[in-house]
């Protein structure tokens, strides 16, 4: 583990900007034919992921700066824009691309539903990519552990050369498995937002607890949990009662064309 790939001098290429660069890639491979089921052109579809991607990017610093202001960053304003440095908080950026999906979709006339949908997979593939970023740089660390698969990272400094939980990498099988998960569910789904909001519940469920060995957040909300397990735990039940309303308003609908459907056969 290490941060850096090699350093050129004049520019510094790093692991974390590296395979965030190959999660975008793989993030939009996998949405492109989903894109073209839906009647997106490529451009639209690659224009889509983009603007999610930097729009995310952006809302994920902002979370991070305006929580940490007070503690480091009103003394260090040129960090704010070090992204290269760690400090992207995935909950942030989540929030502000499900805001610009919703205007997105409104401006194209575009089923909200259905593109978030075929968007899913690729969050979690994307993300996937991001995590081995933070393990390659060392951020989003876990809690020092005795196990034999504790890994030693190299930086930061205040676990460098200690034996922790490889929390990064709990999370990148995780999120492979999520986005095989929905991959199937896709395959199979009755309703639209059918895989967005299983893609909300089943990411929800891994964050809270692969945040339980986490190393880097302070566990202060009733002594053992932190803020993204209580985010992690709202966007659960916001999910699943989501989930709920849709299955029932899909089941209703099905009967009423299975009703019309036997009124027409009898006459």
């Amino acid at each position: 583990m290490h941060p850096i790939i090699h350093d050129f001098g004049f520019f510094v290429l790093r692991w974390y900007g590296v395979l965030i660069a190959i999660g975008l890639m793989a993030a939009y491979h996998l949405f492109k034919k989903r894109a073209l089921r839906l009647g997106l052109s490529e451009p639209q579809a690659s224009n889509l992921l983009f603007l999610l991607f930097f729009s995310g990017v952006a809302g994920a610093r902002v979370y991070f700066v305006i929580w940490n202001w007070n503690s480091f960053f009103a003394d260090n304003l040129r960090e704010i824009v070090m992204i290269q440095h760690g400090g992207l908080v995935f909950f942030g950026g989540f929030l502000a691309a499900c805001a610009t999906l919703v205007i997105w979709t409104k401006y194209q006339k575009k089923p909200l539903a259905q593109v978030a949908d075929a968007l899913s997979p690729s969050l979690a593939l994307g993300q996937a990519f991001g995590r081995l970023g933070c393990f390659m740089n060392g951020c989003c660390y876990g809690k020092p552990c005795d196990y034999f698969w504790a890994v030693r990272p190299e930086a930061p400094p205040e676990v460098a050369g200690m034996p922790i939980h490889p929390t990064q990498i709990y999370e990148f099988v995780g999120l492979l498995d999520i986005v095989l998960t929905l991959i199937v569910i896709e395959r199979i789904a009755r309703y639209p937002g059918q895989v967005a909001w299983s893609y909300c519940i089943l990411y929800s469920m891994l964050r809270f607890f692969v945040e339980f060995w986490r190393g880097d957040v302070p566990h202060d909300i009733l002594r053992h949990f932190t803020l993204a397990q209580v985010v992690s735990a709202l966007i659960f039940v916001v999910a699943w009662l989501a989930m709920a309303r849709a299955a029932r308003r899909a089941a209703k609908a099905r009967i009423a064309s299975l009703r019309a459907e036997t009124r027409e056969a009898r006459a």
